[in-house]
């Protein structure tokens, strides 16, 4: 089974346990999942990928599903881009970018509705490769807070902390938490932008930095290197965790409690 048809089997065993049917104007899309009304949040994950493929995709969406059924939301999944546009848009709280990566999987319609609605005040939430997504586009760099450039091979690293009183990171039982992640490395110091709020980075001395096997000509050290951070951008919130690349890491408890946040937070739920 390849990959696409493996995303697509997925999303039918996904949907064989949904309890509404799905939107009427896109009830074509077999990528799409319409779950039960939410309680005030109604999320659009989109999982479009251009470039490199993460085998944790389908259990990245599983995981998903099941944290929208907890909360009780709706929830969304399409690789569809005509998603994205201003009627379609106004009926989300939030919008997730989940493992995509490749440049243009919006054309210029679409990105321009993207922009709209999170400046009028809707959410947004990028997990682990939203980075590595839409790289020529000035404006989702800004919305992300810095670009992708590479990373060692999968690491056990100490996550630091810096605000244990976010949303997002109330899951975490301590200033310092062992980790096993692919941690990226990126082009900027996001702290840099006044506008940033850093949640947690990575000391970089507690794994091999330097194992660079992939990103020869690119220096991934970074010193102080944050890896989740979350900021407003107009009246909206953007959202970006760099964790979430492994499959397993999408049945961890503590993850899902910081995608949860992370969600509440993009949509105005929680702070």
């Amino acid at each position: 089974m390849n990959k696409k048809l493996l995303l697509l089997f997925i999303a039918a065993f996904l949907a064989s346990f949904a309890f509404s049917q799905l939107p009427a104007e896109k009830s074509n899309q077999s990528e799409v999942i319409g779950l039960q009304p939410g309680h005030g949040v109604n999320v659009l994950v989109f999982t479009k990928t251009l470039g490199f493929y993460h085998d944790s995709k389908p259990n990245a969406i599983k995981a998903f599903y099941e944290i929208a059924h907890e909360n009780k939301w709706r929830i969304t999944f399409t690789e569809d881009s005509t998603f994205f546009s201003e009627t379609e848009l106004s009926k989300y709280s939030v919008v997730i970018f989940l493992l995509t990566t490749g440049d243009n999987l919006l054309n210029d319609g679409e990105k321009l509705a993207l922009q709209q609605y999170v400046e009028s005040g809707g959410g947004f939430v990028g997990v682990h490769s939203a980075t590595d997504t839409e790289f020529k586009w000035p404006w989702y760099e800004g919305l992300m807070g810095a670009r992708f450039i590479g990373h060692p091979p999968v690491h056990e690293g100490n996550l630091i902390i810096e605000d244990r009183n976010h949303a997002a990171t109330r899951c975490f039982a301590a200033d310092t938490v062992k980790w096993k992640d692919e941690f990226y490395s990126f082009d900027r110091n996001p702290r840099n932008n006044s506008r940033v709020k850093v949640l947690v980075s990575i000391d970089e001395n507690s794994y091999n930095i330097n194992e660079n096997l992939w990103f020869k000509d690119v220096n991934i050290v970074m010193g102080d290197h944050p890896l989740i951070w979350c900021q407003h951008i107009g009246r909206g919130r953007s959202f970006q965790t760099a964790l979430g690349h492994t499959s397993e890491l999408y049945d961890n408890p503590i993850f899902r409690k910081h995608l949860t946040g992370a969600i509440l937070w993009a949509a105005g739920k929680a702070e």
